[in-house]
C-alpha cells in the first residue's frame, strides 16, 4: 500500500510515485574476517539503474524493518541516510555506501557481539561521493567508551581515507554509532554529506584483515 496522508498545503494536489520495486533482503552472515555484519554495506535495497539520486533509508522509528540489514538508522527528528551506488557515485570499495545526509540528526548504528573486557579495533573509509559535495567535512564514531572524530576534506570529486577507534567492551553487546558532524548541501540545495563504507571490526589481537 502507497499512501498520501496528506499534509501537503494544497488539497488539488499531491505527490508523484513511479518506478516500485521489491527486493528479497538476504540476512548477512557473520564470518571471522569481521565482527559486524555487512560492513561493506552490499546487501542494500534495490537502486534502479537508470536513477542517479541513490535511496533514502528512514529511521528505525519509521521503519522497524530496516532496508539496510544489520543497520539502523536512529533519528528523533524522522531524518534519514542515503544509500548510493558505485554506478553514480564515488563509492570507497565495492558498489555500495552510505551518505551521512543529516548531520547529527541521523546516526547510523549496528550492534555487535562483544566480550567484555576485550580490546577492538574498527577501521572504516571516510569520503565524499564525488556528487559536488565539497568543503571541511568529518565523521563521528562511537563504541562502548571510544569516540573518535575523522576529519576530511572533500573537493565534491570523490575521495576517501581510512580511520580506526579502538575500543575495550564493557557488555556483551556493544552498539558502533556513525555520525556526520556537520551540515553540508550542494549548490542546488540538495542535502549531502560525508561517505561511510568498509567498516571492520575484529578484536586488537586478530590479524588485520588490511593495513590502513
Amino acid at each position: 500500500m502507497i499512501h498520501n496522508p496528506g499534509v501537503e498545503e494544497d488539497p488539488t494536489c499531491g505527490p508523484l510515485v513511479d518506478s516500485v520495486a521489491i527486493r528479497t533482503l538476504y540476512p548477512p552472515p557473520l564470518t571471522d574476517r569481521n565482527v559486524l555484519k555487512n560492513g561493506d554495506f552490499e546487501e542494500g535495497p534495490f537502486i534502479f539503474s537508470n536513477t542517479s539520486w541513490g535511496v533514502l533509508i528512514p529511521p528505525n522509528a519509521e521503519d522497524v524493518h530496516s532496508p539496510l540489514p544489520s543497520w539502523s538508522v536512529v533519528s528523533s527528528t524522522s531524518k534519514s541516510a542515503k544509500y548510493v551506488d558505485s554506478a553514480h557515485y564515488a563509492v570507497p570499495r565495492g558498489n555500495r555506501a552510505v551518505e551521512l545526509v543529516a548531520g547529527e540528526e541521523a546516526a547510523l548504528a549496528q550492534v555487535a557481539r562483544t566480550a567484555p573486557g576485550t580490546t577492538y579495533a574498527m577501521t572504516f573509509s571516510v569520503g565524499d561521493a564525488g556528487d559536488g559535495c565539497g568543503g571541511p567535512m568529518a565523521v563521528k564514531a562511537f563504541a562502548a567508551r571510544g569516540m573518535v572524530r575523522i576529519p576530511y576534506e572533500s573537493k565534491g570529486k570523490g575521495g576517501f581515507k581510512r580511520a580506526v577507534l579502538r575500543f575495550t567492551a564493557e557488555e556483551e553487546k556493544t552498539r558502533v554509532v556513525f555520525t556526520s558532524s556537520y551540515y553540508h548541501t550542494k549548490i542546488d540545495g540538495s542535502l549531502c554529506g560525508p561517505v561511510v563504507d568498509d567498516v571492520i571490526l575484529l578484536t586488537a589481537r586478530s590479524p588485520a584483515r588490511r593495513l590502513l
